[in-house]
């Protein structure tokens, strides 16, 4: 009988798709790295080399991937609210009333603050109260998580739970800011004259926030 040919063994990675890889990796260290470095020391004293040096990368391979320091923190920017869209998906798909919702979505916030306040502090400091992100693909993201919180209302109003005359897109933007207003008083001290709460003061900020979405600090 001919010898029967042996099947190639299977390429589990792909040349391609292990550079794919390691490329993406190398992208999220330096990520990573520029978190830690503009937390530190503000998106104006960072350079890149400060970056490069923290990721442990040549300087020129931090321009390679990103190209500027302007682009480094679009990226921050869209990688965090992608993934808060993505949660907020998740929340919505859910049978449960509408305050649960937003109960979650404020859970949430305050949970990435509690375990990555370096991130927050650049959202507050260099994106939500700064001139560096420009109206381009990254306020879409932002229109789009509005957008999503919106659908969340006038759910509430299908159900009844919510008045029909309700504005909900007045009340998507009024949740969103305060959200947003909250994280800026916990980073900046405002809130207890502190920048870094410990877990017993943010357990109590989670549960009053749920008390206000619930209408419990109306005594409703």
């Amino acid at each position: 009988m001919p010898d029967r040919k042996r099947p190639k063994p299977e390429q589990d990675n792909p040349p391609g798709s292990l550079r794919r890889r390691q490329r993406q990796e190398r992208q999220s260290d330096i990520l990573q790295a520029a978190i830690e470095v503009i937390a530190e020391r503000g998106y104006h004293n960072t350079r890149i080399s400060d970056i490069a040096e923290k990721a442990g990368v040549a300087y020129g391979l931090v321009y390679h991937y990103f190209g500027s320091k302007e682009n480094i923190l679009s990226s921050l920017f869209e990688n965090l609210w992608e993934r808060f869209g993505e949660r907020i998906a998740r929340i919505s798909a859910q049978e449960i009333p509408a305050t649960h919702k937003l109960a979650e979505i404020s859970d949430y916030m305050l949970d990435t603050f509690i375990a990555r306040p370096d991130i927050i502090k650049i959202l507050v400091h260099e994106i939500v109260h700064s001139h560096h992100i420009p109206d381009l693909p990254q306020l879409e993201i932002v229109r789009r998580i509005i957008g999503q919180i919106e659908n969340i209302f006038q759910a509430a109003i299908v159900s009844g739970e919510l008045s029909k005359d309700a504005d909900t897109r007045l009340l998507s933007f009024a949740f969103f800011g305060a959200i947003e207003m909250l994280l800026t008083a916990l980073v900046t001290g405002v809130y207890d004259q502190t920048t870094t709460p410990d877990s017993r003061q943010l357990k109590e900020v989670k549960r009053n926030m749920r008390a206000f979405i619930h209408g419990g600090s109306f005594g409703g």
